[in-house]
């Protein structure tokens, strides 16, 4: 039974082999057809690195194209999968199944010393692909490829408008508009990969206190225009937008609050505009190879490779520049305004304790805290602490 089992095992990957040859350029031609339309950028820095591999498979040495392939249908199936791609979880299907039938075999009738030196070697290239190319790859296509999730109008639960504006750059973003009675309001920035909906709670807070808040949806996502980035690297220019919009309202008092991608970008907006008066960043971590060389050793190493391989990707994907680091930018806005850091996840609190070094910056590191979640865990001492900044400052 044994030997009929891997005889038909056997004929199954002979089977494979045979069409492997194809599978590699189907796979490549539907990587190109899911990008179709996605910008000249993305046609460059995808399909045709993944159409120039289909045409030079055929000549490489075998393991070579085998973990090619491998690799590409790793990060075609995940990709497929955050974007929500069909033609991609194919494609990587196709990858995988030319990338086992290649390797099948691939030590026969090598000496096992030799044969268990390449399998070693293989696993070392795979890890070291894995940390350099597949972990960061598959996070840039988080960041610029998650679909948008719809807005339910209802979900704010407090009278508001609807109300459209545009960023510095002329991207048009959408958001809701909540009037109250102490004539200073709060811009609220959601975090990367969400909308507005991420920020409800918060505005709620504010609202009972009596300011007003505007809440939108960040260029890409919900119901805005523009292209989604949640590293957050333009997302300054939709906040200078919201600050804009409040002061055509007549409203000169201006605070803003910001959770993770959103933290980071009203510290941004906050150094260069000088008519936001106090700033609450929570969730503040790093967005650059730049701001993570400011971890400690072991963090360091774990973060500081990822993020400058995705900086990479992402400059090329979508032609944006890397922001200034968040270091200078923390220390411009806390030598003139009240600014106040929420941390609490562990290298998030590195992060901060960095960044708030030698500054006027109030740092509040929350325990028992998950991301971003402190009003959640923590409603009435979050409040308080929050509000008493915003009071000291606007009102």
């Amino acid at each position: 039974m044994t030997t009929l089992a891997h005889a038909s095992t056997r004929s199954r990957i002979a089977r494979a082999s045979a069409l492997s040859p194809f599978l590699v350029p189907v796979a490549s031609l539907l990587v190109a057809l899911t990008v179709l339309g996605a910008g000249t950028r993305i046609l460059i820095t995808v399909a045709l690195p993944a159409l120039v591999i289909a045409a030079m498979a055929p000549r490489l040495p075998r393991g070579v194209t085998a973990f090619i392939a491998l690799l590409l249908g790793v990060l075609a199936a995940a990709a497929g999968l955050i974007a929500r791609k069909d033609l991609l979880l194919v494609a990587g299907a196709f990858y995988l199944i030319a990338g086992l039938t290649r390797a099948w075999g691939v030590n026969r009738g090598r000496r096992r010393l030799r044969a268990w030196t390449n399998r070693g070697l293989a696993a070392i290239g795979a890890l070291f692909a894995a940390f350099v190319v597949v972990y960061p790859t598959l996070i840039v296509v988080d960041y610029l490829a998650k679909p948008r999730a719809a807005i339910n109008e209802t979900a704010l639960g407090l009278p508001h408008e609807r109300v459209t504006f545009a960023a510095r750059d002329g991207v048009h973003l959408a958001g809701w508009y909540v009037r109250s009675r102490n004539g200073a309001a709060i811009v609220l920035v959601h975090g990367g990969g969400g909308d507005r909906q991420g920020t409800i709670r918060h505005a709620r807070m504010l609202a009972k206190a009596g300011y007003e808040v505007l809440l939108y949806d960040a260029r890409g996502r919900g119901e805005s225009a523009g292209h989604e980035n949640a590293f957050g690297w333009e997302w300054d220019r939709d906040v200078r937008g919201a600050v804009s919009y409040l002061a055509g309202r007549g409203i000169h008092r201006i605070g803003l609050l910001g959770l993770s991608t959103g933290a980071e970008a009203v510290v941004t907006e906050a150094a260069s505009d000088p008519r936001v008066e106090a700033v609450v960043a929570d969730g503040v971590q790093g967005r650059t190879a730049a701001d993570a060389s400011h971890l400690p050793f072991g963090d360091r190493i774990s973060l500081e490779p990822p993020f400058a391989v995705a900086g990479a990707e992402i400059e090329l994907a979508s032609g944006q520049a890397q922001p200034p680091p968040l270091m200078e930018l923390v220390h411009e806005v806390a030598r003139t305004r009240p600014l106040l850091l929420i941390g609490t996840v562990g290298f998030e609190r590195e992060f901060d304790r960095a960044y708030t070094r030698g500054t006027k910056a109030q740092l509040w590191q929350l325990p028992r805290s998950a991301h971003t979640r402190g009003l959640e865990d923590h409603p009435r001492s979050y409040a308080r602490r929050v509000l008493a900044l915003y009071n000291g400052a606007l009102i």
